[in-house]
C-alpha cells in the first residue's frame, strides 16, 4: 500500500473543464483567472484577488510592490522579521527584493511565530525604523496570532504580509487567514490544500498594492487593460505614442498564470468546506488512533478552524531519530516530509547567516530536527489512515 502526501484526482469534471479550454484554444491568463480572482476573493473576505503563476511568485510580488506603494516606500535595506520555520520561499522572496530577513522563534505547540518573541526583540533594538515589514506564516494550517503581530506593525509601520500558502479557509477568530493583513499569499500546489498544480494568489483590501501586483506580474506594464479595452479605445494610456500594452513604468517579472489551473481549482473551490471538513476529520481520526503515543509523538494540539495541509507531529523522545522514523514509514509505503527546517541554522543556503543565529531559535532547531508529517488530504480511505497508524505504533511502541 502507498500511501501519499498529497493527491490531485482528475475526474470528469476536471477534464470536462480542461477539454473546454482546449476547445476554445484558451490558454494564457483570461476569463477563468477573472473568475476564481473574483471568487475567492469573495472566499478569504477580502475585496480583491491577484493570481500568479505559483505561490512563491506572489511572495515576490508584494515584496517587491513594498517599493512602488506610497505608504511604505522601501528602499532595499530595511529589515522584514518572519518565522525560521517554513519552506524556504518565504525568505527567498524577502531576499531577493533585497530586504533583510530577521527570525525570532516560534511556539512549539502550533510553529507559529512568537509574538511575545517579536515584542521583545522590538524592544531590544536600537533600529526599529529600520524594521518595515513583517511576513508571518500560517504553517501547516495554523494561524499566527494575527492579533498581536497587527498591534506591533501598527507602532512601527510595518506592513504585515501573510503567507498562507498551507493555510486556505483557516479561521482566525472567524477571520480567513489572508484577510488580516496588507496582504495574503496563497500557493495552489498539488500537496496544498486547494490544488490546482502550479498557481498563486494574492489577497488585499489595498486597490493600490493590488494595482502594483498586477502590473509588475506582467512585466512592469503601465497598465493592464484588456486588448479589447484597448482596440475600443477605453485604454487611458493609449495616446502616449506607444501601444499601452508595451509601455513600462516600474522593473517586474512575467509571472502571469495560465487558465489551466483556476478552471481546476475553481472546481475545489466550490467544494472547499467539504475539502476543509474531510481534512479536519482525518486528523482528529489519527489523533484517537494515536493517542497511546503521548510522550513519543506531539500530536496536532487543536482542529476548530484549521485547514490542515497535512498531519504534523514533534518526536518528543529522544530515543528515537525523526530520520530513521522517516525511513521506516516510507518502507511501509508511507509518504512523509520533515516540518521543514530552521532555515538560518539548517539550510546550506542560509549558512551565512548559522553563526548569527545559532543558539538563538531552539524551539524551530527542535522542530527542524524532530518534526515530521503525513497526508491528511481528502482522497485518504479509512484503510490507509489505518495503515498510518499502525505504522507508527509499530514503529514507536517498542
Amino acid at each position: 500500500m502507498r500511501v501519499k502526501i498529497g493527491d490531485l484526482v482528475f475526474g470528469p469534471e476536471e477534464k470536462r473543464a480542461i477539454n473546454e479550454l482546449m476547445d476554445n484554444s484558451t490558454i494564457s491568463e483570461g476569463a477563468k483567472c477573472k473568475e476564481f480572482e473574483s471568487k475567492f476573493a469573495d472566499f478569504i473576505g477580502t475585496e480583491r484577488c491577484v493570481v500568479a503563476c505559483n505561490g512563491t511568485a506572489t511572495l515576490m510580488l508584494v515584496m517587491y510592490a513594498l517599493r512602488y506603494h506610497s505608504a511604505y516606500k522601501l528602499r532595499g535595506g530595511e529589515k522584514v522579521i518572519t518565522t525560521p520555520l517554513t519552506y524556504i520561499a518565504t525568505s527567498n522572496a524577502i531576499v531577493t527584493a533585497g530586504y533583510e530577513p530577521v527570525y525570532v522563534d516560534i511556539n512549539l505547540d502550533d510553529f507559529s511565530i512568537s509574538t511575545d518573541q517579536i515584542k521583545a526583540y522590538m524592544e531590544g533594538v536600537d533600529d526599529a525604523d529600520q524594521h518595515r515589514a513583517m511576513m508571518p506564516v500560517h504553517l501547516m494550517g495554523y494561524p499566527c496570532d494575527m492579533d498581536e503581530i497587527n498591534k506591533i506593525a501598527g507602532r512601527h509601520n510595518m506592513a504585515v504580509v501573510e503567507d498562507s500558502a498551507e493555510a486556505h479557509g483557516s479561521l482566525y477568530k472567524g477571520r480567513r487567514t489572508g484577510s488580516m493583513g496588507l496582504a495574503g499569499s496563497f500557493s495552489f500546489y498539488i500537496a496544498h490544500n486547494i490544488q490546482a498544480g502550479e498557481f498563486g494568489a494574492i489577497t488585499t483590501n489595498d486597490a493600490e498594492l493590488a494595482g502594483i501586483c498586477k502590473r509588475m506580474k506582467g512585466n512592469g506594464r503601465l497598465c493592464y487593460c484588456t486588448v479589447p479595452d484597448i482596440e475600443q479605445g477605453k485604454c487611458p494610456h493609449q495616446n502616449m505614442g506607444f501601444h499601452p500594452r508595451y509601455l513600462h513604468d516600474v522593473i517586474g517579472f512575467n509571472f502571469k498564470a495560465m487558465e489551466y489551473q483556476p478552471a481546476i481549482a475553481l472546481l475545489q473551490l466550490n467544494v472547499v468546506n467539504d475539502i476543509l471538513s474531510k481534512r479536519r476529520e482525518n486528523v482528529e481520526y489519527l489523533n484517537d488512533a494515536l493517542s497511546t503515543l503521548d510522550g513519543v509523538l506531539q500530536l496536532p494540539t487543536r482542529t476548530d478552524g484549521i485547514s490542515f495541509l497535512g498531519y504534523p507531529m514533534l518526536i518528543t523522545d529522544k530515543s528515537f531519530s525523526r530520520d530513521k522514523v522517516s525511513g521506516q514509514l516510507m518502507k511501509a509505503g508511507i509518504e512523509n516530509r520533515p516540518i521543514f527546517n530552521c532555515i538560518p541554522t539548517q539550510q546550506p543556503a542560509y549558512a551565512f547567516l548559522k553563526k548569527k543565529y545559532e543558539g538563538k531559535l531552539p524551539n524551530a532547531e527542535f522542530v527542524g530536527n524532530n518534526g515530521l508529517y503525513v497526508g491528511c488530504h481528502q482522497y485518504l480511505k479509512q484503510e490507509e489512515l489505518d495503515h498510518i497508524a499502525d505504522a507508527l505504533k509499530s514503529i514507536l511502541l517498542k
